[in-house]
């Protein structure tokens, strides 16, 4: 674990348990089916996602601020296609070679070239790519974005106004509460949708630093954000948590719970419990994108005991995810990294640089 004291560890810890709880509701989706909305679950399956992209944007813009300019546009770029689409594109061809589905070459093509993917995220066979397509369509904006911020912050809360437009246009009109997610997933992923997310974390980046007091309580608050988000009166299929009014309660609770924990100051837990934590966020990326394919490999191993054993299942294929996201993030995510660092500017990792 990086002991720098630039580094913001409660925003690696948000995120890996972001990444784990998404790996909790994917093993009781295969496994069981589709959660009631009533259920923390089927909370984490929407709005776990909608933390990575504020994270996203709350860390570049930590990263970024001080130091951008037009001439670090190529160099950042660059970077973050390194940090991104190597492990994308290992996923993207694992779960090629196990689906039982078959894929015409014009999908295979889509999915490597990545790039199509920003415009029709849905069109990623990998589990979950669909957010790494709109984390990919932001960072073409974020150039920008944050050069006019740089200029002037009005800048950004005046974006921040315009995309809560869609924001609100898709909440309200084109998600129905009255069919399913499944059937609306095109609907839901568009970048359109999730944007506000991520200027909402750009917005978080740049407020004030908060009084001592609020620092102090913070993971307190932080809990009972939390049971609110867990407890908040919802039934019916997920869709109920991704539109209408609910969405604006989730959002806000959602966005809440990433400021809290951005100023939050967690030095009071044991070092093994931080170690654990900023391990779990550093290996956030591969836990997200590979444990769907552990799943399918630990199922073909098992056999028929798969079935009649689901949660022998679930347990050997977090257990394992765990493991091989670690190594992975050591010796092929690193090595990426790695080749990041010949160039001029710093990347961004899961959670960096302090106020």
């Amino acid at each position: 674990m990086s002991k720098s004291p630039l580094r913001i560890h409660s925003l690696d810890y948000l995120r890996g348990l972001a990444a784990l709880g998404i790996m909790f509701y994917h093993m009781h989706l295969l496994n069981f089916g589709e959660t009631d909305a009533s259920s923390p679950l089927a909370v984490i399956k929407i709005y776990a996602v909608a933390i990575f992209f504020i994270l996203s944007g709350l860390t570049l813009y930590k990263v970024y601020f001080d130091s951008f300019n037009t001439n670090g546009i190529r160099t950042f770029f660059i970077k973050r296609i390194l940090r991104i689409v190597p492990l994308l594109w290992l996923a993207t061809i694992l779960t090629f070679l196990l689906s039982e589905e078959s894929y015409t070459l014009k999908k295979m093509a889509v999915n490597m070239l990545v790039l199509p993917g920003i415009l029709k995220p849905e069109m990623f066979v990998a589990n979950g790519a669909w957010s790494i397509g709109n984390e990919l369509g932001f960072y073409v904006l974020f150039p920008v974005i944050l050069l006019l911020t740089q200029r002037n912050v009005n800048y950004l809360i005046l974006l921040l106004i315009a995309f809560l437009i869609p924001f609100f246009y898709f909440t309200y009109i084109v998600l129905d509460p009255a069919s399913t997610l499944g059937a609306q997933w095109s609907k839901y992923v568009s970048p359109l949708n999730q944007f506000v997310f991520f200027l909402v974390g750009m917005g978080l980046g740049a407020l004030r630093k908060p009084h001592p007091a609020l620092v102090k309580f913070a993971p307190y608050f932080a809990s009972v954000v939390v049971i609110a988000l867990f407890t908040y009166p919802v039934q019916g299929e997920p869709i109920q948590l991704a539109a209408g009014n609910n969405r604006i309660v989730f959002s806000a609770l959602t966005t809440l719970l990433c400021y809290l924990i951005y100023i939050a100051d967690f030095s009071f837990l044991p070092a093994s419990v931080q170690w654990g934590l900023s391990t779990l966020g550093e290996i956030s990326y591969s836990v997200y994108l590979i444990h769907p394919i552990v799943f399918v490999l630990t199922r073909i191993a098992l056999g028929n005991i798969a079935v009649s054993q689901p949660y022998l299942l679930i347990g050997i294929t977090i257990t394992a995810s765990l493991i091989v996201s670690y190594f992975l993030y050591q010796y092929f995510e690193k090595y990426f990294m790695g080749l990041a660092k010949h160039f001029k500017k710093p990347v961004a990792t899961a959670a960096v640089l302090v106020k």
